[in-house]
């Protein structure tokens, strides 16, 4: 049985080309990902189930079958053990869809392991000030509490 993912509430990201910068907010630590990783953390962030991720990524990407299958599961199993996404077990109708890839892959590019690039340099910082919600007035300001 295939896994699905989805976002912790604690988890932030934006990409920047072909970087994808994730923020964890509970522990405070932040990641890199770039290239083949960005890649599947869009997927992942689509919703795309793991059978899906990885019958996309072989579509794409030259190599060996085998040798990118492994190495996707443990770039998915990293982003479990960092907190980043939860993995639900139970998926049984989205494992075996078949995903519709629009054009037919052409494989230029030669796969090369995902890799997350963690970072712990701002962590203190980021606990003790948080990431917040802005409103029309900024921050820092207290939010308002209804009468």
């Amino acid at each position: 049985m295939m896994r699905s993912f989805r976002l912790k509430p604690s988890t932030v990201h934006e990409r920047f080309g072909d970087e994808t910068v994730i923020l964890n907010l509970d522990s405070g630590s932040y990641y890199s990902a770039q290239g083949t990783a960005t890649a599947i953390w869009s997927l992942v962030t689509d919703g795309v189930p793991e059978a899906g991720i990885l019958q996309r990524v072989r579509a794409e990407y030259a190599g060996n079958s085998e040798e990118i299958a492994g190495a996707t599961a443990r770039f998915l199993d990293q982003l479990v053990a960092e907190a980043l996404v939860e993995a639900d077990n139970t998926v049984d109708g989205g494992a075996d869809r078949e995903l519709t890839i629009a054009a037919a892959p052409s494989k230029n590019d030669q796969f090369s392991l995902p890799l997350l690039q963690k970072y712990t340099d701002m962590e203190e910082m980021l606990l003790l000030d948080p990431i917040h919600e802005v409103d029309e007035h900024g921050w820092p300001s207290a939010r308002r509490v209804p009468d």
